[in-house]
């Protein structure tokens, strides 16, 4: 439905009809493919395969591009204990997630662990509710949103601790992007999307949460190709919940509704990735 050709036309104000997904995978709790409390989703762009942070069931799932269930990883004790993971990011054949236990765990995209990053703290390699994070993949770098610390974290290829910026002015960064231009970053601060340029100083900050109801309490976002901003987006005041897409010139263009959106993405082939936590029926749908 929704290819790289007509994903633009789509998300336009043109575009009046109401978006259903073409797949929405929700399974019954027994099953291998059952989600509880999915955070992050992120695509390996080799395979197509959809990899979400099931977040109550302390592992990672990966899906193939039609949303079927294939295995899922995540060592139960020990060093590679998964805790409550949230944020994906694949660079290659490796995989790094954050977790709420307060470290980052590196394992290969098929399941086979790596190696730990971090604990608890406030100097280097300290996390406190480490989120979203993103590899620069032309030197391999990571960028963490290290979220209670009010900070960005990056390290290097190695892993090994590098910089960190937005101290004293992010609030509680949740997710992050890299772009040729700006390094972009949700906060939960007003306005709620900073851009930093590589040399770490912010340029701008826009897109406010709450302003004439733009965005009330985003989770995740994504820039598309069309560099259209696409930002999952929850009130549990008003329980509406969104996908409100963005044009370049940061216009709020569309919202689709969409109950209790986490994560974010959009595949290959233009398609929008989004796993949903609520209402009893945690899924992934795919636009």
């Amino acid at each position: 439905m929704a290819t790289a050709n007509t994903l633009e036309r789509i998300f336009s104000v043109d575009y009046k009809s109401k978006i259903q997904p073409i797949v929405s995978v929700c399974k019954r709790e027994k099953e291998l493919g059952y989600l509880d409390g999915p955070g992050g989703v992120t695509i390996d762009n080799s395979t197509g395969d959809i990899y979400v942070a099931d977040s109550w069931n302390n592992c990672v799932k990966v899906f193939d591009c039609n949303g079927k269930i294939m295995f899922k990883f995540g060592d139960e004790e020990g060093e590679g204990k998964m805790n409550g993971p949230i944020g994906l990011a694949i660079c290659r054949d490796r995989i790094l997630i954050s977790q709420i236990s307060h470290c980052i765990l590196n394992y290969q995209v098929n399941g086979e662990f790596l190696s730990r990053i971090g604990e608890r703290g406030k100097g280097e390699l300290g996390f406190d509710y480490p989120r979203g994070l993103t590899f620069d993949e032309s030197n391999g770098e990571v960028y963490i949103c290290d979220s209670n610390n009010h900070r960005i974290q990056i390290l290097s290829k190695d892993l090994t601790y590098k910089a960190q910026f937005g101290k004293g002015y992010l609030r509680i960064p949740r997710d992050i992007i890299l772009t040729k231009e700006f390094i972009y970053i949700l906060d939960e601060s007003n306005p709620c999307l900073h851009l930093y340029n590589y040399n770490l100083a912010l340029q701008k900050s826009i897109i406010s949460r709450g302003d004439e109801l733009q965005l009330l309490d985003p989770y995740s976002f994504y820039i598309h190709n069309f560099n259209n901003i696409l930002f999952t987006d929850y009130s549990y005041i008003s329980s509406s919940g969104s996908i409100s897409i963005f044009n370049s010139q940061f216009d709020l263009i569309y919202k689709i509704s969409i109950d209790y959106p986490n994560g974010i993405t959009v595949d290959n082939r233009g398609r929008v990735i989004v796993v949903c936590e609520g209402s009893g029926r945690p899924r992934i749908s795919i636009f």
